[in-house]
């Protein structure tokens, strides 16, 4: 999801991946799954098939651990703000904040052509020998958005094909 701040002086771009769902979802989900497996796995068990047990435990284990990796990654965020000056890039993860300035006057826009099909395109801010990845986590259009909406603010935008 892509926000946008339309103050003149500062512009500040919001990056969020799409979560659709809470912690309490998230967790009733869970314990649904896990009881509904639990409670057939027992049943088979009881009647003479006991591995059905144990793998419907290990499976429910691998299953949490999964989804905690996926919470995990939804809340990751990204802030890019210009100034007059300078373009910062805030990246926020669950455990780490990366903050990242470059000059606006030689700050670049450079999209990476992925070269397959099936892989998009990868987003940069470049200044100086030093570049930042931005936007991996939005889709093709919103990272096309982005990339006119920082060519707007920042300058011309650089492609550079397949690597």
């Amino acid at each position: 999801m892509l926000a946008v701040n339309p103050d003149a002086a500062t512009h500040r771009i919001v990056i969020v991946p799409n979560c659709s769902i809470s912690a309490t979802g998230l967790w009733l989900f869970y314990a649904s799954i896990v009881g509904v497996t639990l409670a057939l796995a027992s049943w088979y068990a009881l009647h003479g098939f006991w591995p059905v047990l144990a793998f419907a435990v290990l499976e429910m284990l691998v299953l949490g651990l999964c989804l905690r990796v996926c919470w995990r990654h939804a809340h990751y965020g990204e802030i890019i703000t210009v100034n007059g000056a300078q373009v910062a890039v805030d990246k926020c993860g669950s455990r780490h904040l990366e903050h990242r300035e470059f000059s606006r006057y030689w700050a670049q826009v450079v999209v990476r052509d992925s070269g397959a099909k099936l892989h998009p395109a990868r987003l940069f801010i470049r200044s100086h020998g030093e570049e930042c990845e931005i936007g991996s986590c939005l889709t093709e259009e919103e990272r096309r958005s982005l990339v006119r909406r920082l060519a707007e603010l920042i300058g011309p935008v650089g492609q550079i094909g397949g690597r």
